[in-house]
């Protein structure tokens, strides 16, 4: 089938990250789906014509945003690239246009929310066995979100033999960068490995509950521990492990950092994906020329 032969070759030949293929074979199903009820086949290739797409796009545009849109059409063009370099005939993929989209607004944590959730984490009263297990382990997982901006996904599949002064990173598209820990990281590593030392799982992050007791924990499950301390905090808007690494680089920002430096340190393939923090700062700028006027106003 088409489709199989398409994610083998995103995956052996582009090096993309699992959950980058996954959305875009569920893509190229709807899109299947799409022409079937329109009597073509996805298994003839020949017969995928830019009008087609154009109609399936717009379709979509129906219930869903122009990004998601462009996603969809992201794969359909690559998946076009797979079929000329395979020597399928199909429509050139370079015709396929994307619709402009709204500017990204970049929604990152506030550092003092950081702070009441790391307070409420630490005045919490003990409710299981291994709470204080879990609460050092969940302690830690903030710090390094925090402080590294590393993905969940990055996150969960750190191994303790992985932990020194520095880690390497293995983040989308197997792109491999360094992470470098410091005395205050190292310190909390410590004290949560000598209290797991009877726990022998590889990964560093692991459940210490259920039947999960001793596995990975899952990035769903650090997702709801995040949005648990953040409700538990009084935080009213939604908390979720990508805002904290959003926390991150505008932090970096903030600090005059160079962009090629952030875009390292976050591991994006295009500088022009580190550039849309500088949303953030251009919204401060506003703010602060706004207060300037009204603080001085000239009478005329």
């Amino acid at each position: 089938m088409i489709i199989n032969d398409y994610k083998e070759w995103l995956k052996n030949n582009r090096g993309y990250a699992t959950n980058t293929i996954n959305n875009y074979s569920r893509t190229m199903y709807l899109f299947k789906e799409y022409l079937k009820q329109h009597r073509k086949d996805i298994e003839d290739t020949k017969s995928i014509k830019l009008g087609i797409i154009e109609n399936f796009i717009a379709k979509q545009r129906e219930n869903k945003d122009v990004r998601t849109c462009n996603n969809y059409l992201a794969s359909i063009r690559l998946f076009l690239r797979f079929c000329l370099v395979k020597w399928y005939k199909t429509e050139d993929y370079n015709k396929i246009m994307f619709a402009r989209e709204p500017r990204k607004k970049i929604d990152a944590i506030e550092n003092w929310d950081m702070e009441k959730m790391v307070k409420y984490l630490k005045s919490q009263n003990p409710t299981t066995k291994y709470w204080d297990l879990i609460r050092v382990r969940n302690l830690l997982i903030l710090q390094l979100l925090f402080y590294t901006g590393l993905r969940v996904s990055e996150l969960i599949n750190l191994k303790v033999s992985d932990i020194g002064e520095e880690i390497q990173i293995l983040g989308k598209g197997s792109k491999v960068r360094t992470i470098n820990l410091y005395e205050d990281d190292l310190k909390l590593i410590q004290v949560y490995m000598f209290m797991r030392r009877n726990f022998d799982c590889e990964y560093l992050f692991i459940s210490f509950s259920g039947n999960a007791m001793n596995k990975k924990l899952s990035a769903v499950s650090v997702e709801a521990y995040i949005r648990d301390i953040a409700k538990g905090a009084g935080i009213k808007y939604r908390v979720f492990p990508h805002k904290i690494r959003h926390a991150f680089a505008t932090n970096l920002l903030r600090a005059n950092a160079p962009l090629p430096h952030i875009q390292q340190l976050l591991g994006h393939n295009s500088i022009l994906t580190t550039q849309t923090y500088l949303t953030v700062l251009n919204s401060e700028l506003r703010d602060t020329q706004e207060n300037l006027h009204k603080k001085f106003r000239i009478k005329i």
